[in-house]
């Protein structure tokens, strides 16, 4: 046997192992419902070379992303073990732990550490419980949102300014609930209409995150951003629990270990981003207006008093103890 024979037994060999190595890794498959684009599917795929990396290729991980569905086919498919974890917003909480789903309620907290603490103790324990028994989910990771900002065409620096005003909302009861309380009408509006809408005339606000206004082009047919921050919200990670019990130890503390990392690094990208939105949106054209969002807090406080009684003790009662 030559040389150039010997060796090319062994490339083949070599290429074999690998092959079958491949072959051998457990595939798991992450849904996101946002746009490759998007801050959270860029935390994905830092969680996908982690766990790739840090198994030494036991696992391969697939991003998955709007061409399998929107956030509800993500979280059903997490459920039923299509989908190892989704991404979900606000929606996991109101379907599967309605009792639980306090930390984006409009104008309680001051800071997204105020908000994450629903989700933390004895209180994080009942949430898992919940989403474990509703969904055969467990929330594993948290990333914090930009708060959300009202937009309009005049400066809104007191609940007067908002009166009889048409706005735009999510689909979602107690914001619709409070936004009426302090005086508004709001108008429950897919995101994807939200431009035309404001184009026409049908609203005259709309509230969002910093940097799906920017996104949406909001500039172009709203002048002013109100800093109301009067949502603090959050994006859920979750898993299907049938998946994290058959984990070993050793790759269970691995994949929680990755996940804690990449939101930790996606909540400093998020945060490190917002100073460069609002800027960017001032030289759009966009005037920059600081609310007097204790008055708004005074206005929408009979409302949230209202919701609060259909939480859980435990949230209710922190809820309650932020009012006072």
């Amino acid at each position: 046997m030559n040389t150039r024979t010997a060796s090319g037994i062994v490339l083949a060999s070599l290429a074999s192992f690998g092959l079958a190595a491949h072959a051998s890794a457990e595939e798991l498959a992450i849904a996101i419902h946002v746009e490759p684009s998007h801050a959270m599917f860029k935390v994905g795929q830092r969680l996908k070379e982690a766990i790739e990396s840090e198994t030494d290729g036991e696992y391969t991980v697939t991003l998955l992303g709007t061409e399998v569905g929107g956030e509800r086919d993500h979280l059903e498919g997490a459920s039923f073990g299509e989908y190892v974890i989704a991404l979900g917003g606000s929606m996991p909480m109101t379907l599967y732990a309605p009792e639980f789903s306090a930390a984006d309620l409009p104008f309680v907290y001051g800071s997204s550490d105020q908000a994450r603490q629903v989700y933390e103790g004895d209180t994080g324990d009942l949430i898992n419980e919940q989403l474990i028994s509703q969904g055969n989910m467990r929330l594993v990771g948290l990333s914090a949102r930009n708060p959300r900002n009202l937009t309009s065409n005049s400066p809104v620096e007191t609940p007067e300014d908002i009166q009889g005003v048409r706005m735009r909302v999510p689909e979602i009861a107690p914001w619709i609930k409070i936004w009426e309380e302090i005086g508004a009408l709001p108008s429950p509006i897919a995101w994807p209409e939200v431009y035309t809408s404001l184009q026409t005339g049908v609203i005259d606000m709309q509230e969002n995150p910093v940097d799906l206004i920017h996104a949406g082009g909001i500039h172009e047919v709203q002048s002013h951003i109100n800093r109301t921050e009067h949502v603090y919200s959050f994006f859920h990670w979750l898993m299907n629990e049938d998946f994290y019990q058959g984990l070993s130890d050793e790759n269970r503390e691995i994949i929680l270990g990755a996940i804690e990392e990449a939101t930790a690094w996606g909540d400093e990208m998020v945060a490190n981003g917002q100073a460069d939105l609002y800027e960017q949106l001032q030289e759009l054209g966009m005037t920059v207006v600081e609310p007097d969002v204790d008055a708004f807090r005074e206005a929408a406080e009979p409302a949230i008093r209202e919701i609060a009684e259909s939480y859980h003790p435990a949230v209710r009662e922190y809820v309650m103890s932020l009012l006072e």
